[in-house]
């Protein structure tokens, strides 16, 4: 595998190749610092211009090109990485050594059509398919309250601080979708193409040239490259008390959500250690929370931990019965403070080393995450495959002891449900 990248005028294009996959993979990013009120907009406008342009108006047209493509895969949509919004376009084409040697041009083209032609008339966009897309997206938003688990998250995250990203709901408001129309929609649209930083990956078996001059012509973005911030967030205040907020629902199973805030990380430890610490925590069956808390004493149906490394966070979900809430909440943090006093097995430690591994290496068997392993990268200044590795390997116990010490209980959410049985 041989990686490239190249700078543009108004971004950088980053270029894989491997011969191990029969597919070439196009992604586009566009990143910006996230603003609360352009999300639900954002939304909005992905979901439209991937369903019309200005050549290929209705669903079924835009269907029958596709297919003509010989059945691309094109999908658009948003994902915030600490600070960024970030809007990605993805384009997965069969090689054309397979097909016939105009696919290429004729697949970035389409992409081209997409991001850059719009069906808009009179400066606006087109009424019939804004309508229904409003609807969907409302439908959308209000679903939200049906899905526990996600719902304690958002809970848990916009008690812990309101006014931060991280608190941001990520399928929008129906405050900001009220305000939204066809004109300024358009509006924000020209705006989004002007001011992103733009980052473009290719993956696959491609000739070098071809592709650079493919890329320049048909995506050629008009914004000004600017300087990459900083994406992490930081936290200058954690909670000296624990914040508890419960909320009554009509589920049966109790969801808890827990938020841990993460203080003064080495490069090292946020690159390696957490990921492991997490793991020992609450990352799979082994893991101390599912051995104490589940498996001997049976307080809950799943428990399990996840690192958030651009925001800092660490964060706890389960589902449990309210009868066992505050025997959950104990267990959890006898287990945190036990890690602290050094209770962590060398076996416990090379186990999780082990697993991590193992899944960095499945990485690579699939072209999609190769790509997003680029991606994550380049944003959160990750190191290479190979050294990555090999860094794994130097996590002692001591380090994951240390790492303990940083990681805080902020906030605690229980969604509580009426009875004792499962969902």
């Amino acid at each position: 595998m041989n990686y490239k990248c190249i700078d543009l005028k108004y971004g950088k294009l980053h270029l894989i190749q491997t011969k191990k996959f029969r597919s070439i993979n196009i992604k586009i990013l566009l990143k910006e610092e996230i603003k609360k009120e352009d999300i639900t907009k954002r939304n909005f406008l992905t979901d439209y211009l991937i369903l019309t342009t200005k050549k290929y108006k209705t669903k079924k047209e835009l269907a029958l090109k596709i297919q003509e493509l010989y059945s691309l895969y094109v999908s658009s949509y948003n994902t915030r990485v600490g600070s960024y919004l970030i809007t990605r376009f993805n384009l997965s084409l069969l090689n054309p050594k397979y097909t016939e040697d105009s696919m290429l041009e004729e697949s970035i083209s389409l992409l081209h059509e997409i991001i850059f032609n719009p069906n808009v008339k009179n400066n606006q966009f087109d009424t019939k398919i804004f309508n229904i897309l409003k609807h969907d997206i409302l439908t959308e938003i209000e679903t939200v309250k049906e899905n526990p688990k996600l719902y304690s998250m958002v809970k848990m995250l916009e008690n812990m601080d309101s006014s931060m990203p991280y608190a941001y709901h990520g399928y929008g408001y129906l405050e900001d979708l009220e305000q939204i129309n066809e004109k300024n929609l358009y509006a924000y649209y020209k705006e989004f193409l002007t001011r992103s930083l733009v980052d473009i990956y290719v993956i696959g078996d491609f000739e070098e040239e071809k592709m650079i001059s493919l890329i320049k012509e048909k995506l050629n973005f008009k914004t000004l490259k600017k300087e990459k911030k900083n994406i992490y967030i930081t936290h200058n205040k954690i909670n000296k008390k624990i914040k508890k907020v419960i909320e009554d629902s009509t589920f049966n199973q109790s969801k808890l959500a827990i938020g841990c805030k993460i203080k003064d990380l080495t490069d090292f430890e946020r690159k390696y250690v957490i990921n492991l610490y997490s793991m020992i925590l609450g990352g799979g069956f082994n893991s101390k929370f599912m051995q104490i808390i589940r498996e001997k004493k049976s307080l809950a149906y799943y428990i399990n931990s996840s690192v958030n490394k651009a925001d800092n966070l660490l964060l706890i979900q389960s589902g449990i019965s309210y009868q066992n809430f505050e025997k959950v909440i104990s267990n959890i943090q006898k287990i945190m403070k036990s890690i602290q006093k050094g209770d962590i097995k060398e076996l416990d430690l090379e186990d999780v080393k082990t697993e991590y591994l193992s899944i960095l290496e499945e990485t690579y068997d699939n072209i999609d995450s190769i790509v997003e392993n680029y991606i994550a990268a380049d944003l959160l200044d990750l190191d290479d495959y190979e050294t990555r590795k090999e860094m794994v390997k130097k996590v002692n116990i001591n380090d994951i002891i240390q790492v303990s010490k940083k990681v805080q209980i902020d906030t605690i959410f229980l969604l509580k449900g009426d009875t004792n049985e499962k969902d």
